[in-house]
């Protein structure tokens, strides 16, 4: 009984070492890659644009912090993204569905996991304000299309045992890079706010920095017309882990990295509806997930000890279907 109840602590600490719902950090600083069809590589940004869509990922090879089990999910999102006379907008929600290896809690909410998989609900948005449109001059050098201000947030909620409630506030600095297509480089600041089911307390976690890139460039030349597509993420350590308990583990939360990537087909254009139809193959990478470091401290309550152990589950490698329809 003392082993099952330092595992189950162990695991729930990794799981809770930085809860933020998956990134989707699905933690996923989310893709803003689609822009209007006419983008410029130089001068300043369109003004007046919107790309709406919904899109649907698959995988079966995620994992998750504190098991070793695969786990299979859907994914179902709607996104609006676009420009307006101050800058550009992108506002996504993803709705997540698991199978029984990510269990939902069960239906008390008290005793064990339930015989369904874990749902979640995870929305990111930002807007970045244009230094080029507000202050009405190309602000561009060289390589560099626009420089702006981006503000945004991540939002999410999920019925496993822990109850993610997370909701965190990003800060930064953006250039645009002038290259077909799209990509932006964004450096600042993100803070971040959860809840432990477990134990039934508020986190508050220190602010991190926060670095995130996203494009999205068109590839010519090949029989159909391809789009690449992407993000990349990282988050900076955040402080104590979901539990606050003394651990001799130096770290307890570390760098959190995100990639999601996409080889996208046109396959509307081969209807003779190109920009409305794309699928293909995608790739997520996500290493010390929600700032869970390499170990972790196993804590027995009848000595008040703590002993490292490996954490399992906190690196996802996995291939990853892909389709959207546009509007």
């Amino acid at each position: 009984m003392q082993s099952t109840i330092t595992l189950r602590v162990a695991q729930a600490a990794a799981l809770t070492c930085c809860l933020v719902g998956g990134a989707q950090a699905q933690h996923a600083a989310e893709d803003n890659t689609h822009l209007p069809p006419a983008q410029e590589t130089h001068g300043a940004p369109p003004t007046n644009w919107n790309d709406t869509f919904v899109g649907y990922r698959y995988s079966n090879n995620f994992h998750f912090p504190g098991s070793s089990a695969k786990v299979a999910q859907n994914i179902g999102s709607l996104t609006t993204t676009g420009g307006f006379g101050l800058g550009s907008y992108y506002f996504n929600v993803d709705y997540l569905v698991s199978d029984r290896n990510n269990p939902e809690a069960s239906a008390d909410g008290i005793n064990g996991v339930g015989t369904h998989g874990a749902q979640e609900t995870y929305s990111v948005g930002h807007v970045e304000w244009s230094g080029s449109k507000i202050l009405h001059q190309h602000l561009g050098v060289g390589f560099i299309r626009d420089f702006g201000l981006t503000t945004g947030y991540e939002w999410g909620t999920k019925d496993d045992q822990f109850e993610q409630r997370a909701k965190m506030w990003m800060l930064g600095l953006t250039a645009e890079f002038a290259v077909p297509g799209y990509w932006n480089l964004t450096v600042g600041a993100r803070n971040e706010q959860n809840y432990n089911g477990i134990t039934g307390v508020d986190l508050h976690y220190k602010t991190a920095w926060h670095v995130d890139s996203a494009w999205m460039i068109p590839i010519n030349g090949a029989p159909v017309p391809l789009v690449f597509k992407g993000f990349l993420a990282l988050t900076g350590p955040k402080g104590g882990d979901g539990f606050d308990v003394s651990t001799n583990v130096p770290e307890k939360t570390t760098t959190e990295t995100l990639l999601r990537t996409a080889l996208m087909v046109d396959i509307g254009s081969l209807i003779g509806h190109p920009r409305t139809l794309y699928i293909g193959p995608g790739y997520e990478y996500w290493n010390h997930m929600f700032g869970a470091p390499s170990q972790t401290g196993a804590f027995d309550p009848q000595t008040f000890q703590t002993t490292p152990v490996a954490n399992v589950g906190i690196k996802r490698s996995a291939a990853v279907f892909v389709a959207e329809a546009h509007f």
